[in-house]
């Protein structure tokens, strides 16, 4: 590691080191039996963090084994932590206030985390940090501390691009040397010589943080079906993190993803454009968090992906639908002017030009448009539920 890179990593320490630790909520669906959670609380001990500091929240599905709930039981008494495992039934208890939420999410479906994101929220949650069941945090990454970060302010390196996009996955190492993309990034903005970025140290209100995730990471499907990637490193002189400047966009997902608590009540994935649903919310959340004067960051903390088993040709036949929309689904996007002051009236607002100018949107097909516009309208459901504090 170069002096820089440790001079780096030790400020960001120190942004995570305060007398002040909000109470974070971890976040995950599975239909499996959740083994990685050990990993998360193993990690947890070792970075210091006690156990009034943060819970964790399971969220089961029709095909989740009972022995789910009995290793959260088991882990809970194990490390003395709170760990609460909800069945569809106790799901429907917590939200019987809110039956349009149930209403709104399939059975069946990754799309259940929000349920999760909502119960954080509703219970005081400020920062809620997702995960999939198959990533495990790395031991020298701090999991909790480094996504603590979202909601506070920190003196951060920036990166602006000429393009108005960056490639995240430049920062990491593949193990063969093999240039790749994050999943759902724009067609139209991959080139393998992209433009010089500029690095800017400034100090910024963080909106959502992404970890880098290692190993079998998220890339299109069709990159997987072409050959196999492997990333063992994130470069020096990224570490231990970034943020992009407002007007410098990415494509992120939702694992080893944390949210400030005002962000929680927007970020929604409707089922519309299936398995980059994620993405599209994530384009929506960069151009609020440049109306909003906040930033999107990413690096720490460092997670491995031991990819649950897929079938890639089911996988790629729920991406290819969106795979040329993306890139009008930007340009409508980015096209939107916006006033509003708070983040679900934002969220509205986007939502509803959105839709208004969808009708005139060129260069996609009446199927694309469709689903673009369920897309908003799905949106737009989850948004009327959310109360308004």
């Amino acid at each position: 590691m170069s002096g820089r890179s440790r001079e780096r990593r030790k400020h960001f320490n120190q942004l995570i080191t305060t007398k002040y630790m909000p109470h974070t909520y971890i976040v995950v669906t599975t239909i499996r039996v959740p083994v990685f959670l050990r990993d998360i609380l193993e990690n947890a001990s070792a970075h210091g963090h006690q156990k009034d500091t943060f819970s964790i929240l399971v969220i089961g599905d029709v095909k989740t084994p009972p022995e789910a709930k009995e290793l959260c039981i088991q882990l809970a008494s194990e490390f003395g932590r709170v760990i609460e495992y909800f069945t569809i039934a106790d799901q429907e208890r917590e939200l019987a206030e809110y039956p349009g939420l149930l209403e709104l999410i399939p059975k069946n479906s990754g799309l259940r985390k929000k349920i999760g994101t909502f119960i954080a929220y509703q219970r005081g949650g400020e920062n809620i940090i997702m995960v999939d069941d198959d990533n495990f945090p790395r031991p020298e990454t701090d999991f909790i501390g480094f996504h603590n970060i979202v909601g506070t302010e920190v003196e951060i390196d920036c990166i602006s691009s000429p393009t108005g996009w960056f490639n995240t996955y430049e920062t990491l190492e593949e193990k063969r040397g093999l240039k790749t993309f994050p999943r759902g990034y724009p067609w139209l903005q991959r080139t393998v010589n992209p433009p010089p970025h500029e690095r800017k140290k400034q100090r910024v209100k963080v909106a959502i943080n992404q970890g880098a995730v290692f190993a079998d990471t998220d890339v299109d499907t069709i990159a997987r079906l072409f050959s196999p990637i492997d990333i063992v490193a994130m470069k020096d002189e990224y570490k231990p993190g970034f943020g992009l400047t407002p007007g410098t966009w990415i494509s992120f997902n939702e694992q080893n993803t944390a949210l400030a608590r005002e962000w929680v009540p927007i970020f929604y994935t409707p089922i519309a454009a299936r398995r980059n649903s994620d993405i599209w919310t994530a384009f929506m959340m960069c151009h609020i968090a440049q109306h909003m004067g906040e930033v999107v960051t990413f690096g720490y903390p460092l997670v491995n992906q031991f990819r649950n088993p897929h079938d890639l040709f089911e996988d790629l036949g729920e991406e290819i639908g969106t795979y040329r929309a993306t890139d009008r689904f930007v340009e409508l996007v980015r096209s939107v002017p916006l006033t509003e002051k708070t983040h679900l009236g934002v969220l509205d607002e986007l939502l509803h030009k959105c839709l208004s100018a969808l009708p005139a949107l060129t260069g996609v097909t009446e199927v694309e448009r469709g689903i673009i516009k369920d897309f908003f309208v799905e949106y737009q459901a989850w948004s009327k539920i959310m109360p308004r504090k």
